[in-house]
Order: C-alpha cells, then sequence, then structure tokens
C-alpha cells in the first residue's frame, strides 16, 4: 500500500488481485494439495462448521458500527446465513453445514462435541478484534472473505468450489451433494459484490480507500494462517 490508490475502481482491483493471491501462497497450496480420505473430510467439515460461526460473529460487529443503510445492507447478507432463503425451500447455513456432514457419515453430536483447532480459535479471535475496529476496516475484513470465494472473481474457481471438486475426485461425492459447498459456490458470487456498493458511497477519500485495504489485508493474512493450520490438521490425519 505504498502508492496511493486513487480511484474506488483503482481500489477494487487491488482487492480483486490480493484475492487472487491467496491461492498462490504456500498455506493455501498446501491445502488445495491435500488428498482427502473419510475421516480427514470429517475432520474438514466440523472446523469449517466453527469457521461459518465465527463468520455469524463477526459480522455481527460489523453490522453493529456500520452505519444505519450498511446495516440494512449487511442484514440482507446475513438473512441468508442467518435463516435461510424460506421461499426457496432453503435453510441457515449451520444447519446446511450439519446437513453435508451427514453426507460424509457424521451426526450432529459431531459438530457438538469436536474440539476446535487451537490455531483456528487465535485466528477466529484476530477475526473478531477487526471486526471491532473502524467500521470501514471492519466490513472489509468480512467482506473480503465473500469476495475471495467468488467464482466470478477468483481464476480457477473459489475456494468452496476447489475444495468440492477435491471431494468430489477423492470421495466420489459430487458436487450437488456438497451442498453447503455448493450453496457457497452460488451465494458467494452475489455476496463478493457488497464492499463495491458500500466503497461507492463511502470510499471517496484516500484515507477511506486505505481502511478498506487495511482491513483487507489483515483478514486476508488471518485466513492464510487459517487455511495452514486446517493444511496441518488434515495432514496429521490418517
Amino acid at each position: 500500500m505504498g502508492a496511493g490508490i486513487s480511484s474506488t475502481e483503482a481500489m477494487w482491483e487491488e482487492l480483486v488481485r490480493l484475492c487472487n493471491a491467496q491461492f498462490n501462497t504456500p498455506p493455501f497450496r498446501r491445502l488445495l494439495s491435500a488428498k482427502f480420505n473419510k475421516e480427514r473430510a470429517q475432520q474438514y467439515s466440523i472446523q469449517m462448521a466453527y469457521y461459518v460461526q465465527n463468520r455469524r460473529d463477526c459480522w455481527g460487529y460489523v453490522q453493529g458500527s456500520a452505519p444505519f443503510e450498511i446495516k440494512k445492507l449487511i442484514w440482507r447478507h446475513e438473512e441468508d446465513e442467518l435463516i435461510g432463503r424460506k421461499n426457496e425451500g432453503k435453510v441457515d447455513h449451520m444447519t446446511l453445514a450439519i446437513k453435508e456432514g451427514e453426507v460424509f457419515g457424521l451426526c450432529a453430536d459431531a459438530f457438538q462435541h469436536t474440539a476446535r483447532l487451537e490455531g483456528g480459535e487465535v485466528c477466529f479471535s484476530a477475526w473478531i478484534r477487526l471486526a471491532q475496529r473502524s467500521w470501514l476496516e471492519a466490513i472489509a475484513g468480512s467482506a473480503i472473505l465473500e469476495m475471495r470465494n467468488s467464482g466470478e472473481l477468483i481464476k480457477g474457481g473459489s475456494l468452496s468450489r476447489r475444495i468440492a471438486e477435491l471431494f468430489e475426485r477423492d470421495l466420489g461425492i459430487p458436487m450437488k451433494q456438497q451442498i453447503n459447498n455448493a450453496e457457497h459456490v452460488v451465494m458467494d458470487v452475489e455476496h463478493a459484490h457488497l464492499l463495491m456498493q458500500v466503497a461507492r458511497k463511502y470510499a471517496n477519500t484516500e484515507s477511506a480507500r486505505r481502511a478498506i485495504l487495511r482491513g483487507a489485508e489483515e483478514s486476508l493474512m488471518i485466513d492464510r494462517v487459517y487455511r495452514g493450520h486446517l493444511a496441518d490438521m488434515l495432514a496429521a490425519l490418517p
């Protein structure tokens, strides 16, 4: 961030570049080179449910500090995650994660009684602290993870799609049966544009654009550490 960010469009291009660059970092490469068996898929599924819980915590903090009209924008985003779309027969995303776990042979109790990764807990705390910072940094810290999971913005496919492809390759489970991954492949394309909606109105100074970039860069750093812990967990399993 040494050079000035002269416009919202230039900032957006930098954010997209940063998201794509995640996939070339050692933690992401290690995670995406993993070979899954049933136990590894089960443990990954459980830890990702904890990640979903942390996302809901963080968006709650972000919503609390944001301007009123942005609170409404965030609620429209979070409604999908917390309640689902009942008119379309879609459940909330925690229920979705647990239902997907059934495909890997998990029962609902496993999501209650399996410990969180220690490194994951540290990352979750770091994301919560970021969500409590100035609202532009905070919203960028959460929204950048939606961008990083957008197949529209990420060359080679979003993280959810790439993991789903590994499950299909290694376990023979097609994407349509991976209901959590399949949902995020679709929804995060839409959710990825939330930050640009905010930026068009509020990122009209260089200091505001820098705040957004600071929040995004810090969140992506935490994301790299978290994916590294997931890769370590998978490598330690038989």
